[in-house]
């Protein structure tokens, strides 16, 4: 019986070395799906913070079919404010103002993210391509 116990001595560290880098994986899996959900979240929000700045910022204009001044909703979207100092950041890194693009049209207007997003992963030694698209918009109706 002794012979049988002092034979298994180290088969669980052995095993745990091989279903490691699967566990490692697998976390790895979960935590990039999760960082991506929350900038997806996060873009979907400032999209429809600057919509709603489009067409909530008109005043003192003689028409409902008006929206706000487009370079402001895009530093709506970018930075949180519609005026942002050279000290502001981007509220998600690695989005600017050119990934923005406003349209107004017909009585709506529609204010989209064109987004890159890179994995926390990338930096891994790869020769995949890990940058995924992460596109929102938000359409809001300007006229009553």
């Amino acid at each position: 019986m002794m012979k049988v116990l002092s034979s298994q001595r180290g088969i669980a560290a052995v095993e745990f070395l091989i279903v490691l880098p699967l566990l490692l994986t697998i976390l790895l899996a979960v935590t990039e799906f999760g960082q991506a959900f929350i900038t997806f979240n996060t873009l979907n929000k400032l999209v429809h913070n600057g919509v709603r700045y489009a067409t909530s910022d008109i005043q003192g204009t003689s028409s409902y079919d008006q929206i706000a001044d487009v370079s402001k909703i895009k530093n709506i979207v970018v930075y949180g404010k519609s005026a942002p100092t050279d000290g502001d950041s981007v509220l998600v890194e690695g989005l600017s103002v050119d990934d923005v693009s406003v349209a107004h049209s017909s009585g709506y207007v529609t204010v989209s993210v064109d987004y890159s997003y890179s994995p926390i992963s990338s930096f891994l030694p790869t020769s995949l391509d890990l940058y995924f698209p992460l596109d929102t918009s938000a359409v809001m109706r300007t006229l009553p």
